[in-house]
């Protein structure tokens, strides 16, 4: 295991005396290297003011460090920095998104059945959900897009990597069929971001939306990337203090995007921490982090090919990111049971349970599952590991 600079991983399991453990749960949040890190205690160490507001030297100097991060994070993605909002998390951007699409009802949004609770829950509360059905290993019938489209259809929304089986959707053709019929395309790059490459243009999607925390950076950050063109179509998100330019009694005048949808004190901090997570994963390279999750999503999903009993999710898909997503029937044994079996007995971590995706686990009719995801701090060994253990399981 690659443990090396990153300080939770070193240090082991602090509850049991420092003893090493087998991280396999990226897809809910990485661990953070050490400049990251340093990076926040830097803020609070050197900086510590509000941003936008104040005109003392820490003020000025919080708030150059939090717009250079948005720089960092917008040529990142191949962005504009006006294109980059900071929110507090991916649901948040997908929360505010559907705020400023000002939806009516009956309208539509159409995104498959295997989407995150929050690429999925906004899009209920305030519009038609339209859903794309998935096939028996829970990956959507992709083809379905142009079926789905109407007149009503405001959005067509999907995940770049499904967080439950890792299977990377065709964004591309998904992309021209939904501005052939003239509807915007929003992208959850939650769980694609920190394994591949993205450029906005490229793709040419109108939205996206990531986490900072599944990316090596800090909790509570998360971007929204609106295309400019897009910004005159929207209307406001959350409303109050640094999002307004002058408020009298007669009316008020929001400030210019993206800063006219960052209401509030910010977590500065961990803007910052965002911006040094941009410049490991560059350091790195993107391409050589490309190549090492590669690997080991092969590995992985060669290992789970025999696995006696087991559902694998996706395993007839060979373009994803390194997460496999299985079902396996033991008698008295609940998926979550059986993480949490890996974790006490052979120190795996892993996910076990429902993902955030109820609907595509009832469409399949599966009470929960295992998941395991790997990253930059793994290895060979342990994938091997994993699939020993689970083999053992299994019998």
């Amino acid at each position: 295991m690659k443990t090396a600079g990153f300080p939770l991983l070193e240090q082991g399991n602090a509850g049991q005396g420092g003893e090493p453990f087998i991280y396999l749960d990226s897809a809910s949040t990485t661990p953070k290297p050490r400049p990251v890190i340093e990076a926040v205690i830097r803020y609070y160490e050197r900086l510590g003011a509000n941003i936008h507001r104040g005109l003392h030297p820490l003020a000025e100097a919080s708030t150059e460090a939090f717009e250079r991060a948005r720089h960092k994070v917008a040529s990142f993605i191949g962005a504009h920095p006006s294109e980059i909002i900071f929110t507090h998390n991916a649901t948040d951007s997908l929360n505010l998104l559907s705020q400023m699409l000002r939806l009516q009802p009956g309208d539509e949004v159409v995104f498959p059945a295997s989407e995150h609770h929050s690429n999925y829950l906004p899009w209920r509360i305030h519009s038609t959900p339209v859903l794309i059905d998935l096939d028996d290993e829970a990956v959507p019938l992709w083809s379905q897009l142009p079926g789905r489209l109407t007149p009503r259809t405001r959005l067509v929304a999907v995940a770049h990597a499904s967080n439950v089986t890792g299977v990377l959707a065709p964004i591309e053709e998904w992309t021209r069929i939904a501005h052939q019929a003239g509807t915007p395309i929003l992208i959850d790059a939650s769980q694609s971001v920190s394994h591949l490459p993205i450029d906005v243009r490229a793709l040419d999607c109108d939205f996206l939306a990531f986490s900072s925390h599944k990316m090596f950076g800090p909790n509570g950050v998360g971007v929204l990337y609106v295309r400019r063109d897009r910004y005159p179509q929207l209307g406001l998100g959350n409303v109050g203090g640094g999002m307004v330019s002058f408020n009298r009694e007669e009316g008020f005048e929001p400030r210019e995007p993206p800063f006219r949808y960052e209401a509030g004190t910010p977590n500065a901090e961990g803007v910052i921490g965002l911006g040094a997570a941009v410049e490991f994963l560059q350091a790195q390279g993107m391409n050589n982090v490309l190549v090492h999750t590669q690997a080991l999503a092969r590995q992985l999903m060669e290992g789970l090919r025999d696995l006696k009993g087991a559902l694998v999710l996706g395993s007839r898909e060979r373009a994803r990111i390194p997460l496999a997503t299985v079902s396996l029937p033991l008698p008295s044994m609940r998926q979550i049971d059986l993480a949490r079996l890996l974790a006490d007995s052979n120190g795996i971590y892993v996910s076990g349970g429902f993902h955030c995706a109820h609907v595509l686990h009832h469409r399949l009719h599966l009470e929960g599952t295992l998941r395991a995801s790997a990253h930059l701090y793994n290895d060979a060994a342990d994938i091997d590991s994993l699939l020993r253990a689970l083999h053992d399981l299994a019998g």
